[in-house]
């Protein structure tokens, strides 16, 4: 059954009826923000188990205040922010390496259009461990591929910089529609590439950043795939402190900002710690009953060196 709507009042009272403490801000906090996006997304920390393990509804621990738990989810939300930006360089980075070597190996510029471009079922390259029915995949991947290349190709999004070359060229080259294409599209469009072409992108990206370290093309698969699902947390706003992606659901931050300084130049990666430091550090305050330890823990990060402040 559904709930029914509730207006600021009522859900006041109903946090209130709970053990959550309001004060003259929370009204006022609640008319920005959806109560279902904080409440429901950053209550986890702030519940008490065993009371809970006796009422059918939420129990807080006795003093909570929507503050903290407002205080969590405008950390998560500038977290996202700072991500975000980091994560949209790396796909910047990645997508220029694949598309510029796939362009080098192909130069007739129409050549993304012919199935003989990509790697057969035998060659394409696929997760660690994947036990599925690999020409199933492969058959779906590159029909899903041509048809999605094949229609922004032909200008069906109506994206403006598309329709110009079409009307003067006849054509769009794949370093121009590449610019259309989301990082998942190109994370498929990796997927399918000659082990050729792979490799040399990503000794591009390795050169790039200056590491004596490369990557190799099963690590870009991988790096795809995780900065893709968490791209996505940030761009559709979802709780990303404590986010787990993968298909066993066991990859979280921490790990996520490994693989960033696999595609990252050094100075940038390091501006990405810093400003995750310095958040740390304007946040913390209002944190109160959620420590640094305990974020950094739910984020992934090995905190048994440290001790709870």
């Amino acid at each position: 059954m559904a709930k029914e709507f509730k207006t600021l009042e009522e859900l006041i009272e109903l946090m209130e009826s709970r053990g959550i403490v309001t004060d003259e801000n929370t009204r006022s906090q609640l008319s920005r923000e959806s109560y279902y996006a904080v409440i429901n997304g950053y209550k986890q920390p702030f519940l008490d188990r065993e009371a809970m393990s006796r009422s059918a509804d939420d129990v807080y621990v006795s003093g909570t205040r929507f503050e903290w738990i407002y205080a969590l989810f405008s950390f998560d939300r500038d977290l996202r922010a700072v991500t975000f930006k980091y994560l949209a360089q790396a796909e910047a980075i990645m997508k220029n390496a694949v598309v510029y070597e796939f362009c080098r190996a192909n130069p007739d510029p129409s050549s993304y259009l012919a199935t003989s471009s990509y790697a057969s079922v035998g060659e394409m390259l696929f997760a660690k461990g994947f036990k599925g029915n690999r020409a199933k995949i492969h058959q779906t991947s590159i029909t899903r591929l041509m048809r999605t290349l094949n229609a922004k190709a032909g200008g069906s999004d109506g994206k403006q910089f598309i329709s110009h070359y079409i009307e003067h060229y006849g054509f769009v080259p794949l370093w121009v529609l590449s610019n259309d294409l989301t990082f998942g599209q190109v994370s498929h469009f990796y997927q399918l590439q000659k082990r050729s072409v792979q490799s040399r992108a990503c000794r591009m990206i390795s050169e790039g950043i200056g590491s004596d370290r490369r990557i190799t093309p099963q690590e870009l698969l991988r790096a795809f795939s995780v900065l893709v699902e968490f791209r996505n947390i940030c761009a559709h706003d979802e709780r990303l402190y404590c986010a787990k992606v993968g298909k066993s659901g066991d990859v979280g931050y921490y790990e996520m900002a490994e693989i960033l300084s696999w595609i990252l130049p050094e100075k940038e990666f390091d501006s990405f710690l810093s400003e995750i430091a310095t958040l740390f550090t304007m946040r913390e305050e209002p944190l109160r009953v959620v420590t640094r330890e305990s974020l950094l823990r739910d984020m992934g990060f090995d905190v048994s060196g440290m001790g709870e402040s």
